[in-house]
């Protein structure tokens, strides 16, 4: 039998059969979305195919204790979607359940209410776990379950190193061969195609040093590595592209950069005069820290980089 559901922002219709309910299709107009454990008398279990297929309002999801299921494309598309709040459970995952949901940062594991992990334990894990989904494309690691064991993070750095050592040009081929009408577009120039592959890699390296829980020393040396060969001042750049122009004043990159040493003093003003006037927060900060690490530049000299 299908019904209604509906408390302030959130609605939605759901079906019920045995005591137990499916959300067929969300029709709240907030940005939070939170699902009940009970709809009527029954228990909310299952979030249903293409249930918020393509939403552009919501930004965040609170799944209750009670989901054991999440079906084929259920959040696909959802393009504003940042942080998903599901139960440290298993829960078996359709296909695509959240394909293309670029913005994803974290899914946050939780207990009747609260973190299944700790402090940075949580916070590492929920990144890991929203990056198994869009940036590592696999959809085994996506298993609450057991994400932030041991093995679960082993599986997940061994698929990265697979994704950060395949060939640049890898994929390149398929490319034309799919977007034959589209020659001479930039998606099938190859100088672009190999900077997105880069790009791409600097992400996940980023994300991985970044959330370091129960990271291989081998394996940090080898992501600090890519990094410091992609910075500013090398012969490609996208290290440093990456951090200004999708991270712009979100201090924890920068410092990630100044402690791998992937901005130094050789190539600290090069860097500084490309920030530009839009990241003048940030770009004080560095200021400072240039002065604290490196001891160079007065007043004057700083003039010049703004």
């Amino acid at each position: 039998m299908i019904r209604e559901w509906e408390e302030d922002e959130n609605a939605f219709q759901y079906e019920e059969r045995d005591g137990r309910a499916m959300l067929l299709q969300w029709k709240g107009s907030g940005a939070l979305a939170r699902i009940p454990q009970r709809a009527g008398s029954a228990e909310v279990t299952a979030i249903g195919r293409k249930a918020f297929l393509s939403n552009k309002r919501i930004q965040e999801v609170i799944l209750p204790d009670t989901i054991r299921a999440i079906d084929d494309w259920a959040f696909a598309y959802c393009s504003r979607l940042t942080c998903m709040h599901m139960p440290g459970h298993d829960i078996a995952f359709g296909k695509g359940a959240f394909l293309q949901c670029e913005k994803l940062e974290q899914i946050v594991l939780e207990q009747d209410g609260h973190p299944v992990l700790p402090g940075r334990d949580a916070e590492c894990v929920g990144a890991l776990l929203a990056a198994a989904v869009h940036k590592l494309d696999d959809p085994w690691l996506l298993s609450p379950g057991e994400a932030g064991s041991a093995h679960w993070i082993e599986r997940w750095d061994m698929r990265l190193l697979k994704v950060m050592r395949t060939p640049d040009r890898d994929g390149y081929q398929n490319t034309i061969l799919c977007g034959e009408e589209d020659i001479g577009s930039m998606e099938n120039n190859l100088d672009y195609f190999l900077q997105q592959k880069r790009k791409s890699k600097v992400r996940l390296a980023l994300l991985r040093l970044l959330h370091d829980k129960g990271l291989d020393a081998a394996v940090r040396e080898e992501l600090t590595a890519y990094l410091l060969e992609h910075t500013k001042g090398c012969a490609h750049e996208e290290t440093w592209q990456i951090v200004k122009e999708e991270y712009g004043n979100r201090k924890a990159y920068y410092d990630l950069l100044l402690d791998i040493g992937a901005l130094r003093a050789d190539n600290f003003d090069a860097a500084l005069c490309d920030m530009g006037t839009e990241l003048a927060e940030m770009k004080a900060y560095l200021l400072r820290e240039k002065e604290a690490r490196f001891g160079t530049g007065g007043f004057f000299d700083s003039l010049s980089i703004w």
